[in-house]
């Protein structure tokens, strides 16, 4: 289910830019030029076809993949094609074209196929060659059956075979071949091209068709292809970004970022674990190549302009520093690089953007390693001496490129001062920035903070395992030269990324005696060890370590007593003693380390939010960090997940979690990971796709094993739709068994409602009473919306009350978690406690969900109470798509029939029908294209 692409994997493709057959296979079917190809294919083979039809559009577009397709349409109607390449050197070769091209027509009407003489050389021209070749061109023509050339790269075409081939256009015999090229327009003077094909085609010789760039719907359908996994959206705004919708360009990057190691696939969904990261593009991208062979000072002046030109103005004379030229040369192979599209003009003088940024990328990829340090050196020289300007990313990343090119003291100053100040907002630089501060500096009592810096960024950021690397170097070999805080602060992220690295062993290490070795005070031993026995689900014993030894810890320095308070409060409340932690959430700003830093005020709140969210207190934590101004945006994934979970936002909500589950980026704090889990389970099973939401559960039980009895209720609503009732009996028992034991009350309150309702249906009405009881006591402890509302429900159907269920309903709504909302509806109404008139809301906001499994269960309970849904072509489109998703979950038909509540005979049908309208054979293409995108539904 995971795949991370690796270096030098042997699936990759490396496409050529302009998107002809590459090296190491074909470049995949194109995207978004069917129409242009239809086009071609029609107005070449019409009786009045136009003697020349140009493929016309900025490089990288498509215009050799598109005349290839053209020529195997053509092929496939039984008509004869000549296919000619263009070299950019036979633009100063006269009448080279015109040449090749008489020459293979004459091979061709000779031998009846076309010859292999399309290289061969030109002769050299003689003073009456045009009018010869004109009058051989003329008879070759007229010699032909229905032709059609294809010319590719036809603006190096010489002037001497331009000017002998437009008077063969213009004559009737040219009626009997069509040219069809592909042109490139000049980017230097695009207006002297648009005159020209006007001219063109007022004279009836032309028919012009431009190829634009792909629109977004395009680009993801040809990255799904290309992975076979759907692209997120991150990855699809980069790729806008970086590629113009050039889709050469698009399978390039995609292949950079696979051999980077930066692109990940998680559930069929592919993600960029750094979208900052730039692609490592392959050295023989093509239109990298091409500036390489134009020789001159235009190649090492388009590696330098690649890194130096954001700095504007300033860039012209660094360049020829660089180049070690005069400006007036490089200014001309400026201009030569704007004449091969490669770059234009920026808003003011001097200024100069690559038309693709991507290009950029693959320019600094031919830099070696003196070239790319001396660039940044005058980059970062030139910025310092205020010749030039740049926002304090570029800065920045010169200054890690630099390295001891430049003064190493003032370089790690400035890093180590972006990297702390980019700690919240920015990982993937704040990392990097701290970390080169770190190969700079050379004094211990420097090297120790920037260390803390780094292990406290990589810890925001759930990076463990540079978290972990940075943390133990500084207890290691710089314990004696940070202050007792920082020394606090690098063991809890020690703990942290054991966990988020999954080092069971090491925790375990730790738990049994290794804490009492660790450097820092009595105080900094106690915590490190409660922390690790949560990381081990061993809350219970966590609890009572830190009551056992609240006097000790409690009387030590601020960090020691404001980490101790925040950790008891919590596990406290994890065990059914919230007291003390709601007092917490409502005063947030007593704690000891409030006023000290604001990442201490993110990781307080954070801690606060997460633990409510465990609690189903979403519409809390969301005022409690409204109250205190911490954006949402602010949030660690995992926190984000569940928030927009409940709140009914899944689309976002499942796209983060697959971000989070492909990169690791849901690991390490507690008890995060089986909360993500949980809500993406939840999602995945309530929209059919039964297979994945199973999966997610067992990563969840392999990964970070804690507080596992939070992933009951997911499970047995998997159980239930497959018809394995004992099954989801025993998740629900086994699940309370495991709470009991760690002594945890969090989110049992609902274990025990299905409990409840579970033994009510078997006819055990005292152990259903019994049931009740459990969910009152929960509820008196927790005091939260989400117990009293499993009470309430408990009550209402264990003792048939009407008042309960409708005081249920009301909470639910005041709550407005729309999943939960939905269900409670459901539950009082399917046992008679409510107005069946409430299953219309509760479809509606399955609806809005897009939980189309939940929408399907409830259909036969509001057919039973006869209720009107809407017009039956929608819901059998609906229950189609339902179809689709669960044959591409892998359902046997039996397994079909047991969800869909019909039989197998009846799934055979629907399944026949579904591939009658679809035009799909098999199960196999029909997941491909539910995969895809593809799927009409």
């Amino acid at each position: 289910m995971l795949y991370r692409a690796k270096s030098g994997h042997t699936g990759e493709v490396i496409t050529p830019w302009h998107g002809a057959a590459g090296p190491d296979g074909p470049v995949p079917q194109l995207f978004g030029r069917d129409a242009s190809v239809t086009r071609v294919v029609d107005t070449a083979t019409s009786p009045d076809a136009a003697s020349l039809i140009l493929v016309t559009g900025p490089n990288g577009i498509g215009h050799s993949a598109v005349l290839t397709a053209v020529r195997d349409e053509l092929a496939a109607r039984g008509l004869t094609t000549l296919t000619l390449r263009v070299a950019r050197n036979e633009h100063g070769r006269p009448y080279s074209v015109a040449a090749r091209l008489s020459a293979e027509l004459a091979v061709l009407n000779r031998n009846g196929a076309p010859g292999r003489t399309a290289r061969a050389a030109a002769p050299a021209p003689r003073p009456d060659a045009g009018r010869q070749l004109a009058a051989e061109l003329r008879a070759a023509v007229t010699a032909c059956d229905k032709l059609v050339v294809l010319i590719d790269d036809a603006q190096w075409t010489d002037p001497g075979s331009r000017a002998v081939l437009l008077p063969v256009l213009r004559t009737p015999a040219g009626g009997r071949v069509t040219f069809v090229c592909a042109l490139r327009p000049s980017p230097a003077d695009p207006e002297a091209d648009r005159v020209a094909l006007d001219r063109l085609r007022a004279a009836g010789v032309a028919e012009v068709v431009t190829l634009r760039p792909l629109r977004e719907s395009e680009v993801r359908a040809l990255v799904a292809r290309q992975l076979q996994a759907k692209p997120s959206s991150s990855l699809l705004s980069t790729l806008r970004r970086e590629c113009r919708g050039r889709p050469a360009a698009v399978l390039a990057a995609v292949a950079g970022y696979r051999r980077s190691g930066a692109l990940c696939v998680f559930d069929r969904h592919a993600y960029l674990t750094s979208p900052e990261r730039p692609p490592s593009l392959p050295a023989g991208l093509p239109p990298v190549e091409d500036l390489r062979q134009l020789g001159g000072r235009v190649w090492p002046v388009a590696k330098a302009v690649a890194v130096l030109h954001p700095l504007g103005p300033a860039a012209t004379g660094l360049i020829a520093e660089a180049v070690e030229a005069d400006e007036d040369t490089v200014r001309e192979a400026l201009a030569e690089l704007c004449a091969e599209g490669v770059l234009r003009q920026g808003p003011e003088p001097g200024r100069w953007r690559f038309r693709v940024p991507l290009l950029a990328s693959g320019l600094t990829t031919r830099l070696g390693p003196y070239e790319r340090r001396r660039l940044a050196q005058l980059a970062v020289t030139a910025i310092w001496a205020g010749d030039a300007t740049a926002d304090g990313r570029y800065l920045a990343e010169q200054l890690v490129t630099a390295g001891p090119f430049v003064d190493s003291r003032r370089a790690s100053g400035e890093l180590l001062a972006a990297g702390s100040a980019a700690m919240l907002e920015d990982g993937y630089f704040a990392e990097r920035w701290l970390r080169a501060a770190i190969g700079l500096i050379t004094e211990p009592e420097r090297r120790a903070q920037a260390l803390l810096a780094h292990a406290a960024a990589c810890c925001i950021h759930l990076r463990h395992a540079d978290a972990l690397d940075s943390a133990w170097t500084v207890l290691s070999e710089h314990a004696g030269l940070v202050t007792p805080e920082a020394l606090l602060e690098m063991e809890m992220i020690y703990v942290v990324s054991l966990g988020g690295t999954f080092d069971r062993a090491a925790l375990t290490e730790i738990c049994d005696g290794g804490w009492r070795s660790l450097p820092g005070g009595e105080g900094h031993r106690i915590l490190t060890r409660a922390v690790a026995l949560c990381h081990l689900d061993r809350w219970r014993e966590a609890y009572e370590h830190l009551t056992a030894q609240r006097d000790v810890w409690s009387r030590d320095n601020d960090t020691v007593a404001a980490l101790g308070l925040l950790f008891s409060d919590c596990i406290a409340a994890f065990l059914g003693r919230p007291e003390s932690f709601y007092r917490a959430v409502a005063t947030p700003y007593r704690w000891p380390l409030w006023t000290q830093a604001s990442r201490h005020r993110f990781e307080h709140l954070s801690q606060l939010a997460r633990a409510l969210m465990a609690f189903g207190e979403l519409d809390r934590a969301e005022r409690m960090l409204a109250a205190h101004e911490l954006p949402s945006g602010y949030r660690p994934v995992p926190d984000r997940v569940v928030a927009d979970s409940q709140s009914g936002r899944w689309d976002p909500a499942l796209d983060l979690a697959r971000l989070g589950l492909a990169t690791g980026l849901s690991v390490g704090d507690l008890p995060t990971h089986t909360q993500l889990c949980r809500e993406t389970s939840v999602i995945l099973g309530a929209r059919g796709q039964l297979a994945r939401a199973r999966e997610v559960i067992e990563r969840a039980r392999t990964v970070q094993p804690v507080m596992l009895h939070l992933l009951a209720v997911p499970e047995w609503c998997l159980d239930q739709a497959l018809g394995a009732t004992e099954r989801s009996e025993r998740v629900i028992a086994d699940a309370l068994a495991l709470a009991v034991e760690r002594g945890l009350i969090v989110g049992t309150e609902e274990l025990w409602l299905m409990q409840a309702v579970s033994e009510l249906a078997a006819g055990d009405q005292t152990a259903a009473q019994r049931c009740v009881d459990e969910v009152s006591r929960v509820a008196g402890l927790l005091g939260t919306g989400r117990a009293r509302m499993c009470h309430l429900l408990a009550r209402a159907v264990v003792h048939r009350d009407h008042a309960a269920a409708d005081e249920a309903v009301r909470l639910v709504r005041r709550r407005a978690q729309p999943l939960e909302q939905a269900d409670t509806m459901s539950m009082v109404v399917r046992h008679g406690l409510a107005d069946p008139s409430l299953l219309h809301e509760a479809y509606a906001l399955y609806g809005d969900l897009d939980a189309l499994l939940r929408r399907a269960q409830l259909r036969p309970l509001m057919r039973e109470h006869k209720l009107t849904m809407e017009r039956q072509s929608l819901t059998t489109a609906e229950n189609e798509r339902l179809l689709a998703t669960l044959v591409a979950e892998g359902l046997t038909n039996r397994e079909l029939a047991v969800v869909l509540g019909g039989s197998e005979k009846s799934v055979e049908s629907r399944l026949g029908r579904l591939f009658k309208r679809t035009g799909y054979r098999s199960r196999v293409e029909l997941a491909s294209a539910m995969l895809t995108g593809e799927y009409p539904g």
